[in-house]
């Protein structure tokens, strides 16, 4: 006869480990201890979150992860800081598996492009606002991200000409938790960060629970 298989082990769900860029020294915004926090109430399973600024999180040797990227640009910490994540965690002797970072998801392409549908509904003219980043990979991501929204995709460095020039123009920054673009563009009209819009943080709560 087959031997039985303990129940416990096969519903057991892994440990989500979220990476997120944190803030100098480590510390990590509320609205993402928060969005952790209800995430793991919707999965019914552990959540952790781990700043690329803070020291590294003990690593569980022979538990299960899922090694989540909470980064929305394919720069440098996406391309180098999250394999070396998944390493170190390796060595220490836990499964790990490393799913691709947020802003590659469809899925997640998706939530944000209904949310500014719905927003040039109600007349808004959005443009999102990210990050400088490095021509290459990164560009021709940029170009896939704003045919995928179907709305203008702007530096923030050239924010201040772009906003001259399209006075109508409504930012939305391309960051999850406030930050000092998120902050000066709320500053200047804009719209507040992705986290803190009650629909797409349903949004992503809803996606990342499927996560087993």
């Amino acid at each position: 006869m087959p031997r039985a298989v303990d129940a416990s082990v096969v519903q057991s769900p892994a440990v989500l480990r979220l990476v997120v860029h944190g803030r100098s020294g480590g510390e990590i915004p509320a609205c993402l201890v928060d969005f952790a926090q209800e995430l793991a109430i919707q999965r019914q399973g552990p959540v952790e979150l781990e700043a690329l600024t803070a020291e590294p999180l003990p690593t569980q040797p022979g538990c299960r992860y899922w090694l989540m990227p909470l980064l929305l640009l394919p720069g440098s910490h996406a391309r180098s800081d999250l394999p070396q994540i998944r390493e170190r965690m390796r060595r220490a002797g836990a499964d790990v598996t490393m799913v691709p970072f947020l802003g590659a998801w469809p899925q997640w392409w998706d939530l944000l492009r209904g949310w500014i549908e719905a927003g040039k509904a109600d007349g808004q003219s959005v443009v999102v606002v990210h990050h400088p980043l490095r021509p290459g990979l990164s560009s021709r991501y940029l170009t896939l991200l704003g045919a995928q929204l179907g709305c203008g995709l702007v530096s923030a460095d050239t924010w201040e000409v772009h906003a001259r020039q399209h006075p109508s123009a409504c930012p939305l920054p391309l960051a999850l938790a406030p930050n000092r673009m998120a902050e000066a563009l709320r500053q200047a009209g804009g719209l507040p960060s992705l986290l803190d819009d009650p629909q797409l943080r349903s949004g992503l709560i809803s996606l990342l629970s499927l996560l087993p």
